[in-house]
């Protein structure tokens, strides 16, 4: 119907430019994802992607670190290409595909063609989404079911209270939180989120007392119970784990000062954190739309399903500036929020001054992609190698050609049996991937947290007396320690030099090899801290 006062043939031209936009923010949508592509290509897997990689040899229905979400995505593409890098991350790629697609879709929903195109210009000009999904991590999982979870919830508001597709949107909606909550524990977020739109808008409270939510709370929690049931088999040690990850307080003296000084640096770093992962501008514009979506919220006005996404943004920053109270928050934690944020930046009511910073934004945010491109590509940045995130990648083919050398010398000196280890995840997993063969390794993780390693059939439970050690390990003082210790159960130890991890012509790390043979069969040195 066309308005009163409205031209002939006004609605349109609505038609026509929204059909427009959308066929633009699809554009958009596949150019990210090429970006994408072309990192990578360009950087190899870091450690925490053979980590991963790592489980999906072991397959087990949860892992300590995280649910198994990660693992099930680079299974499916292994499968298919190997256990190759492109094997590793085109699982994840396609998640994070399926969840930039929901997204957009949600904003349509909400905004229109308009609104699709803004969030799809929001995510290729964020480094967190631009160049964060390249990797394997649960991330990717974990963004793609919130966003397709956060499209199904509101699929559900538009229906009538009870009504079948009411509910068989709830279905949907937690199918997605339990994809989700095997992703990552943060996904727990989600639920909550909507629980507090819904609260928070006077037009939505009753559906709290709907049906179709908690069919799908249920489900949720029916996808999600594997990982409750192997959490309880083993004495609960991944909940015990991201409890103390996430909550305790590290090394802040107990006085008043202190912990308010500790607490204000945390929050700091958090901020500035996130203001990395979005760009300042965006970060700044976010928060502005999210404070009045929630003020439309409570007043009763608005579109209702905004009120909704901006429950889940406000949830998602509230719990973590609290966690920062006590320590300090790693920036990719709020990650989930940026799914709701994205759509409430893009379908709030801008002025035209507004409108000018979230280009300049966008163009901030775009400039600092770009950076990071060019730093994937070639080292640009003013800083020391061996302090090159992207370092952590590279190098990994030469360790690993030194490595199989050393164990070949061992074997013509009378090794029959030579099994390789590493102190840390780091090393064990990107050995794993890179030697030849790709034999298990083993991390004996002597001096860092637990971690997954910790659960696996260790050195000692494996190796046989008269067995012989590689042990390769970071160039420094804590796994000296380890590798001076590690020679009292073995009859021989030689020190067999350092072995550099290279990116071009720079040094960005520097590993030692040590050569134990003969295991005597004591495990104490192996298997105490």
């Amino acid at each position: 119907m066309v308005a009163a006062g409205s031209p002939p043939g006004a609605t349109d031209d609505r038609a026509s430019n929204d059909a427009a936009d959308w066929r633009l923010a699809l554009l958009v949508l596949l150019a990210a994802a090429g970006l994408r592509a072309l990192l990578s290509w360009l950087v190899p897997l870091l450690p925490d992607e053979t980590y991963y990689w790592e489980w999906t040899r072991r397959p087990d229905a949860s892992y300590y670190d995280h649910p198994p979400g990660i693992a099930a995505l680079v299974t499916f593409g292994t499968s298919l290409l190997g256990d190759t890098r492109a094997g590793v991350r085109i699982g994840p790629a396609l998640a994070a595909l399926a969840g930039s697609l929901a997204l957009l879709l949600t904003a349509r929903r909400i905004g229109g063609g308009r609104a699709a195109l803004v969030t799809s210009l929001c995510l290729a000009c964020m480094p967190l989404a631009a160049a964060g999904l390249v990797m394997a991590t649960p991330d990717a999982p974990l963004l793609a079911a919130v966003a397709i979870g956060l499209w199904a919830v509101v699929h559900a508001i538009e229906h009538p209270r009870r009504s079948m597709a009411e509910i068989g949107w709830w279905c949907v909606a937690g199918l997605a939180m339990g994809a989700a909550l095997l992703s990552k524990y943060t996904a727990v977020l989600l639920p909550a989120g909507v629980a507090l739109g819904f609260a928070l808008d006077p037009r939505l409270r009753r559906r709290l007392l709907s049906f179709g939510p908690w069919v799908g709370v249920g489900l949720g929690i029916a996808a999600f119970s594997p990982v409750i049931l192997w959490n309880a088999r083993l004495g609960w040690p991944s909940f015990a784990f991201q409890a103390r990850h996430g909550l305790e307080a590290k090394g802040v003296d107990p006085g008043v000062l202190s912990v308010l000084l500790n607490a204000l640096k945390n929050e700091a770093e958090l901020v500035a954190g996130q203001m990395g992962l979005v760009s300042p501008i965006l970060f700044v514009l976010i928060a502005i739309a999210v404070l009045l979506a929630l003020g439309d919220a409570l007043a009763g006005l608005g579109d209702e399903r905004r009120s909704v996404v901006a429950g889940v943004a406000l949830t998602a920053f509230a719990v973590f500036a609290l966690s920062a109270l006590k320590r300090a928050v790693e920036a990719n934690w709020p990650a989930p929020a940026y799914v709701a944020c994205v759509v409430v930046l893009a379908t709030v009511a801008w002025t035209e001054t507004s409108r000018r910073w979230l280009k300049r934004g966008m163009w901030l945010g775009a400039a600092i992609v770009g950076v990071i491109v060019l730093q994937a590509a070639f080292p640009v940045l003013p800083i020391d190698p061996t302090d090159d995130p992207i370092g952590d990648a590279h190098g990994w083919r030469a360790v690993a050609a030194a490595t199989t050398d050393h164990a070949d010398a061992m074997r013509a000196e009378g090794c029959s049996e030579v099994r390789i280890a590493s102190n840390r995840y780091q090393e064990t997993s990107e050995l794993a991937f890179h030697l030849p063969g790709q034999p298990i390794v083993f991390s004996l993780n002597l001096r860092s947290r637990t971690n997954q390693y910790d659960l696996w059939p260790t050195f000692s439970e494996v190796a046989a007396p008269g067995d012989c050690l590689l042990f390769v390990a970071p160039d420094g003082g804590g796994e000296k320690i380890v590798a001076e210790g590690l020679a009292a159960a073995f009859d021989g130890a030689e020190d067999l030099g350092p072995i550099e991890r290279r990116r071009g012509d720079d040094v960005v790390g520097r590993l030692r090899a040590w050569a134990f043979r003969s295991w005597s069969g004591d495990s104490a040195p192996l298997d105490s801290p």
